[in-house]
């Protein structure tokens, strides 16, 4: 059984292409994060091992979005990444982490942030990143701790976005990604 779900996670993330991880656009809000994916060591104590991810999510009805398993969290990693993955022209929310200090300067976009430590929605312009955040969990759900490593982690947050993107009708979305990868060649 675990290997047709290993066949499906590959059918589906060879199916995404570059366009399907593009999200906002001129005047959408994209909510940005980061997110640790891992398990406390001997499930005691807090350290925790694992992989970061970066994500982002459209605050529109298709909630398209975009994750990436990342070595770093610094402010050159997270520009590269949000380079990639969202349009110019999008409204990014994100909280004061220090690496997205200068996201307006460097990409074309609007910049609102939220202080986690005093509020989860901005009271001043109601800036939150809390899709973004339930999005988490979600996937978090999705992925038994035991799996969250380094190995088969793009797979699982392909196959999420995957899922997302075909909510509608899983089935054909299904025939359709076959219909797109060759992977018995």
């Amino acid at each position: 059984m675990s290997s047709y779900i290993s066949l499906f996670r590959q059918v589906v993330s060879a199916s995404l292409d570059r366009d399907d991880t593009i999200i906002g656009g001129e005047g959408i809000v994209v909510e940005i994060d980061e997110s640790k994916f891992g398990k406390r060591k001997y499930h005691r104590g807090h350290r925790v091992e694992g992989v970061w991810v970066i994500g982002g999510v459209e605050r529109t009805d298709q909630r398209l979005m975009f994750a990436e398993v990342v070595e770093r969290r610094d402010e050159e990693t997270l520009l590269e990444v949000i380079s990639r993955h969202v349009a110019p022209g999008s409204i990014v929310h994100t909280d004061l982490w220090r690496g997205y200090t200068n996201l307006s300067q460097f990409l074309n976009v609007q910049h609102r942030t939220v202080n986690h430590s005093q509020h989860f929605i901005n009271p001043e312009d109601e800036t939150h990143t809390n899709t973004i955040e339930g999005t988490w969990n979600g996937i978090k759900m999705k992925i038994p701790s035991r799996k969250r490593s380094r190995e088969g982690m793009d797979e699982h947050l392909l196959e999420f976005i995957w899922r997302r993107k075909n909510e509608a009708n899983l089935w054909n979305g299904f025939l359709q990604s076959i219909g797109l990868v060759h992977i018995f060649d």
